[in-house]
């Protein structure tokens, strides 16, 4: 997507009612999508159960897998018989290690997703799967020369500081789009600026659908009297058990302000009829979510002039560093714990806030301030 303004108004939510048990990766494999298809849904309560039994990182790597056998088929011209045979699993290997380059150990992970392939359409993984010649077929290419793939040097990936971020929220104001999606891309710009969040932590992974269990919804933010906001992350990548809580300030004089810019775009999701307290936080006006693959094709779009993508590339990653990094260059404002610390809590910590926690907070945000007002 290159513009906010054709975004279509379509939208469709995907959830579930014990969402929270689904991992990310596996919503879309209940959904049967990717292939193979996937005939769990006897019980929905028990598909959350057979999604809660792999962490997401493995349903990940199993979604590559399967992937990847899709482009085999497609190499191949046709699609094979399940349980598969073992010239389609001798295929695949070899196909694997010599046109896709793909190491030894990744194709072993692949064929265990065609393994979990067989248990979730009903079938008992084949003995082509245990085939002899087959290990030591990949035994052999760990041992052989492989021509290795063109090497293209990616950009260097710049940390997102104050200029660009101010340089982003004038070009998004002369952009001409609808002014919801304006706010909705600069208000998630300055709270992962100033979070230290991860976008993935807060944004949702598909345009149509959410994981209730980890995208950042209405429900997760609380306002407080001084102007402040407390955010609760759900899934945080530490996988830290219910979560971890990020402080938001006002930061006032620079045209950047995080607890403003959620201010804003909350008044104007209402006015939208888009606010609800159950739906993700960041959603376009066409319904659909704003999600960290739109995210990067916006900054690309929007700092491509100011910044040589080929050299200094701004991604959704360029935001987690942020405030860390102005505050190693002046240490003598904050201490390294002070950077450790900042913007996570243990939940079971954070039950217990006590007054004297949130001015500590404060404390390392007046220091951050500091910082910026010094670059």
């Amino acid at each position: 997507m290159s513009s906010i303004g054709i975004i279509s108004p379509e939208a469709r939510w995907e959830t579930s009612k014990y969402g929270a048990a689904i991992r990310p990766a596996v919503a879309t494999l209940l959904a049967d999508k990717p292939s193979p298809p996937l005939p769990l849904g006897l019980d929905p309560h028990f598909d959350d159960l057979v999604a809660a039994s792999r962490s997401r990182a493995t349903w990940q790597k199993y979604e590559c897998g399967w992937r990847a056998f899709q482009q085999f088929e497609l190499r191949v011209g046709g699609k094979f018989a399940w349980p598969l045979d073992v010239g389609a699993v001798r295929g695949f290997i070899t196909w694997c290690t010599f046109e896709r380059k793909i190491k030894p150990d990744t194709i072993r992970t692949y064929l265990s997703a065609l393994s979990m392939a067989h248990k979730l359409k009903g079938l008992a993984p084949p003995p082509s799967l245990d085939d002899e010649l087959s290990k030591l077929a990949l035994d052999g290419a760990a041992r052989i020369p492989t021509a290795a793939p063109p090497h293209h040097p990616r950009p260097g990936r710049r940390v997102m500081t104050l200029p660009p971020l101010k340089v982003l929220g004038h070009n998004l104001a002369a952009s001409g789009w609808q002014k919801g999606n304006i706010q909705t891309v600069w208000t998630a710009s300055t709270l992962g600026f100033f979070s230290s969040a991860r976008m993935g932590e807060i944004l949702s992974k598909e345009e149509k659908g959410f994981d209730p269990s980890s995208t950042l919804t209405w429900a997760d933010i609380k306002a407080r009297e001084d102007g402040s906001f407390l955010i609760h992350i759900k899934n945080p990548k530490s996988g830290r058990k219910g979560g971890e809580y990020v402080d938001i300030f006002p930061f006032e004089g620079h045209g950047v302000c995080p607890a403003a810019a959620l201010n804003r775009h909350m008044q104007m999701q209402k006015e939208a009829g888009l606010y609800n307290p159950s739906m993700p936080v960041f959603r376009f006006s066409s319904g659909k979510n704003l999600t960290p693959s739109t995210m990067n094709t916006i900054l690309g779009n929007m700092l491509g002039g100011v910044l040589d993508q080929t050299r200094d590339k701004i991604t959704c990653h360029s935001f987690r560093a942020a405030v860390a990094s102005v505050l190693n260059r002046f240490p003598h404002l904050a201490s390294s714990e002070d950077i450790k610390g900042w913007g996570r809590w243990e939940s079971a910590c954070y039950l217990k806030y006590a007054r004297l926690d949130l001015e500590k907070k404060r404390a390392i945000f007046n220091k951050i301030k500091a910082a910026f007002n010094a670059s």
